[in-house]
C-alpha cells in the first residue's frame, strides 16, 4: 500500500507556529506593577535596613550553633579513648588508655604476661580525659595514680587511688 497525503491544510510547523507567538507576545505590554513594587524598586534599601537584615541573619546563625550545642549535649558521651570505661570510680577498676587492637598485639607477643605497674602522680586536669569527674577549684594538684605499662614503656591503663 501506498501512502496519500489528503488534500486540504496540513498542520503546520511547530517553529512557524512558536514564531507567530513571539510576535504577538512582542506587541502587548507587560501588566503594570502595584504601587509597592514600584516604590521598592525605585529606592534602593538603605544602610539601616541591610545592617537589620545581617544582624537577623547572625542572630539565626547563633540559635542554630546554640540548638546544635544542645543536641551535642544531650546525646549520650561517647565511648573517648578506645576501651575506656565509663562509669570510673577511683581506685575501683583501670581505664584502659591503649586501643583494643593494640592490648590484642601485645598478648599475641613473646612478653604477653610481663607488664609493669608504676606508681605516680598525675595532673588532676589528666582526670577528665579518663572520664572521671574533676574538681574545678583542685585542677593544680596531683593525684596518686598506678600505671599498668607495658616493657616497651607504652602506658596500657591508668588507676587513679585517691581522687
Amino acid at each position: 500500500m501506498t501512502r496519500t497525503e489528503h488534500p486540504g491544510p496540513g498542520p503546520e510547523p511547530l517553529s512557524a507556529a512558536l514564531g507567530r507567538l513571539a510576535e504577538d507576545l512582542a506587541t502587548v505590554a507587560p501588566p503594570p506593577l502595584p504601587a509597592a513594587a514600584r516604590r521598592a524598586l525605585a529606592r534602593p534599601a538603605s544602610p539601616w535596613r541591610r545592617g537589620l537584615a545581617w544582624a537577623a541573619s547572625g542572630a539565626a546563625l547563633c540559635g542554630a550553633a546554640l540548638a546544635a550545642s544542645l543536641v551535642l549535649m544531650v546525646l549520650a558521651p561517647p565511648d573517648g579513648p578506645p576501651g575506656a570505661q565509663f562509669p570510673v570510680q577511683a581506685g575501683e577498676a583501670f581505664v584502659n588508655v591503649a586501643s583494643a587492637e593494640r592490648w590484642q598485639q601485645l598478648m599475641r607477643g613473646d612478653s604477653a604476661a610481663a607488664a609493669w605497674l608504676v606508681p605516680t602522680e598525675l595532673p588532676r586536669e589528666r582526670l577528665a580525659a579518663l572520664g572521671l569527674p574533676v574538681d574545678p577549684s583542685r585542677v593544680g594538684e596531683r593525684v596518686p595514680a598506678e600505671l599498668l605499662m607495658h616493657p616497651s614503656g607504652e602506658v596500657l591503663a591508668v588507676r587513679v587511688l585517691h581522687p
